[in-house]
């Protein structure tokens, strides 16, 4: 099953390497053009601004696949093991009640914007709403993958989730202090 979450986030982050390649070279070659030539491609702005969003969304998903949000423990690292995992549990049914009005709300959307274009390239709209809901989606597919795992932790397991990575300066102190300690004794 992982191999399957790391191949999804893997697609992800190929399609956010090909969407920040591209924009590179459009912004290279428009440069050059206006250099050179003192003109450039008109619809270049419209079509940046159609990828930096796509990026944007796909990003999120990457960072949901990591567990790279930012979050502030202070409250939580005071709980026990237990209660923070559960605390975990609620935040991800939230999370999912979230996305899912998300992308309920993105089809309706979705669908509402059929006629609408872009003014210079004449992109369809969906186009762009369309990045929402593969955003609101990947991130949904890791929201489930982390309840899963939690869950687990809680009932099964009874292991902390998500797992705390230690610093390694910090565990090679607690390891110094352990030898101190034992040398006392």
């Amino acid at each position: 099953m992982q191999t399957f979450f790391t191949k999804f986030g893997a697609c992800y982050r190929g399609l956010c390497a090909i969407i920040l390649t591209l924009m590179v070279l459009i912004v290279f070659v428009n440069a050059v053009l206006r250099y050179c030539f003192q003109s450039g491609f008109v619809m270049t702005e419209e079509l940046l601004r159609y990828l930096f969003l796509y990026l944007t969304f796909l990003g999120m998903v990457e960072v949901a696949y990591e567990r790279g949000h930012i979050a502030v423990t202070i409250l939580s690292d005071a709980l026990p093991r237990q209660l923070r995992t559960g605390l975990h549990i609620v935040g991800y049914v939230l999370a999912l009640a979230v996305l899912w009005i998300l992308v309920d709300g993105s089809f309706t959307y979705f669908a509402e914007s059929e006629t609408s274009v872009g003014q210079v390239t004449g992109i369809p709209y969906q186009f762009i709403v369309a990045a929402l809901i593969f955003g609101a989606v990947g991130v949904l597919v890791f929201i489930l993958r982390d309840l899963l795992l939690a869950l687990r932790c809680f009932f099964v397991t009874h292991e902390e989730f998500p797992p705390r990575f230690v610093d390694e300066d910090l565990k090679a102190l607690q390891e110094k202090e352990q030898q101190t300690s034992d040398e006392e004794r």
